[in-house]
């Protein structure tokens, strides 16, 4: 049983519904007998270094906001090389993609009983350059819809809304450079304009973009979109949510432990959906780099309160 507890929240995620469950959060763990404080993150990148403050200080790190704050979390515990301190997911975001990954009960007593009795589960952690992201990272289109966001980032969040609005901003106005994708030190693409390197199935919250990824396989998928116009782009998430994308043609899958882009023209880089640079920049994995907590295989959970 856990003792100590610190919860980590972006105040502004869900529309201010993170402050209330991260305060309900921390009621329910007060009443169980746990020492729990309250950290609100005041700007990007806060909540790694709260992480890093508290990583080494407390039995469990609670994140409550979305797969920004969860990313920002699992930094901070990379930075202070504390991996055996699980990280608690109470997800109030847009997409909220590494807690559906994980199985994780959806009423906040639930997610909250995990925080002083649990499983942990070991995800692998992907390296962009100088960043770590835990779902995936993208070059190209939705690097440029990321960017064009973060310049309109305000004091209330992000909707999907926001996601649409800017993607059909950049649609009739992207160029399409293409890129040169080296796995495992093989040239394997030149003609991809649009490319994802995956640590999770799920892609933007919607997709199973990769089904066979694992985050916890100690390898990187990759897809490379070959398209060069916003119908093909219609055409490529069509049939991503009808999950028979492997058979369209102009897309190429492949799988490697160092992934390499480069490109001719200026080609931006996201990394779990915040600005992550642009290109050039070599892709690795960190294998079983950060802890989870999940809840207890049906086999484990007999006798347990």
């Amino acid at each position: 049983m856990r003792k100590s507890a610190a919860i980590i929240v972006n105040p502004i995620s869900g529309h201010g519904i993170a402050l209330k469950k991260a305060r309900e959060a921390r009621r329910f763990l007060d009443k169980a007998g746990l020492d729990v404080a309250l950290f609100s993150t005041e700007a990007t990148g806060h909540g790694r270094t709260l992480a890093l403050e508290n990583a080494a200080l407390v039995d469990v790190l609670i994140s409550v906001g979305g797969d920004g704050t969860v990313n920002e979390v699992a930094n901070g515990v990379m930075d202070a090389g504390q991996n055996n301190t699980p990280i608690l997911i109470i997800p109030t975001g847009t997409a909220n993609v590494v807690f559906r990954e994980l199985g994780l009960p959806k009423d906040l007593r639930s997610q909250v009983k995990l925080a002083f009795d649990s499983s942990v589960r070991l995800l692998d952690m992907g390296r962009a350059g100088n960043r770590l992201f835990i779902m995936c990272a993208g070059a190209g289109f939705d690097a440029a819809i990321v960017d064009r966001i973060s310049k309109i980032r305000t004091q209330s969040g992000i909707t999907m809304r926001n996601y649409i609005i800017a993607t059909v901003q950049n649609a009739f106005k992207y160029r399409f450079p293409m890129m040169r994708i080296t796995v495992d030190g093989e040239v394997v693409d030149e003609d991809s304009t649009f490319t994802v390197i995956g640590n999770m199935p799920r892609y933007g919250g919607l997709f199973r973009l990769f089904e066979d990824a694992s985050p916890d396989d100690g390898i990187l998928d990759v897809c490379c979109f070959n398209g060069k116009s916003v119908w093909a782009l219609g055409r490529y998430a069509w049939h991503t949510f009808r999950q028979n994308l492997g058979a369209f043609s102009g897309v190429e899958f492949y799988r490697g432990k160092e992934i390499k882009l480069e490109a001719d023209e200026r080609v931006l880089v996201q990394v779990d959906g915040d600005r992550g640079g642009e290109l050039p920049m070599v892709f690795t994995l960190l294998p079983g780099a950060v802890s989870f907590c999940v809840e207890y295989p049906d086999s484990d959970r007999e006798g347990r309160v």
